[in-house]
């Protein structure tokens, strides 16, 4: 088995994550990572463990679309160890469609204000737009899976734009009533999400600081703060 016994400890600062560093909360379904591409291993992880059924519905929140085609060849998943390692050779742009590839991922729908967004996803520029022009779309999954993909620099506004400049730097964020109640939007579907992975993206959020004001107030917001969690 890959996972730890659960704690209850305080979490790491985002400044001491290594870039491995990664828990779920395993009552409530939320695969925890600093970055994006220890989804896949969670999604693989989630269907071995039967949390989701293959061919899942995926709702992507990020100020990057991360659908680019995988480097290498992403071989058949059939055990844990399996999912770690195909994850770790992942970028960080490219762990979507390597989990399409694996047809643990079908459909792809996501949220966020970029330019140029895959002509194969479903796309919101805001949840104002998904939310009116999608929501129904989207829920209405018959047996499909549902899984929430968030990530944290979703909420700096200079996570895309001139981002050569602002990498890991220059933050930009929405105010903590603005996270909050965006998060909330999300946080009312928790007994349809199947599973949920959230990405803190800390060089995305503006750095560390950040990156840990944004991470505080979505454990707050769903109520983590206090549950128990494992490391994987």
């Amino acid at each position: 088995m890959i996972f730890t016994g659960r704690m209850t400890e305080e979490l790491k600062k985002v400044k001491d994550m290594e870039a491995s560093w990664k828990i779920i909360y395993p009552d409530r379904k939320i695969y925890l990572m600093r970055n994006h591409n220890w989804a896949f291993s969670a999604w693989e992880l989630g269907r071995i463990k039967k949390e989701i059924q293959p061919g899942a519905r995926l709702l992507h929140v990020d100020f990057h679309d991360d659908y680019c085609d995988p480097s290498q060849v992403i071989h058949k998943i059939d055990t844990e160890q399996d999912a770690l390692q195909a994850g770790e050779g992942l970028e960080i742009f490219d762990f979507i469609r390597a989990a399409q590839q694996t047809g643990t991922i079908k459909d792809v729908y996501t949220i966020g204000d970029y330019d140029r967004p895959p002509d194969e996803v479903c796309h919101s520029y805001t949840l104002n737009q998904f939310e009116n022009e999608y929501r129904m779309e989207f829920f209405n999954s018959e047996s499909q899976s549902l899984i929430l993909d968030l990530d944290l620099d979703f909420f700096n506004l200079h996570a895309y734009r001139n981002i050569e400049k602002n990498y890991d730097d220059n933050p930009f964020r929405y105010s903590d009533e603005f996270i909050r109640k965006q998060l909330g939007y999300f946080r009312q579907y928790n007994d349809v999400w199947d599973l949920l992975t959230v990405c803190i993206s800390p060089e995305h959020c503006g750095g560390y600081q950040t990156a840990q004001e944004i991470l505080d107030i979505f454990l707050e917001c769903f109520d983590l703060n206090n549950e128990e969690y494992i490391q994987w």
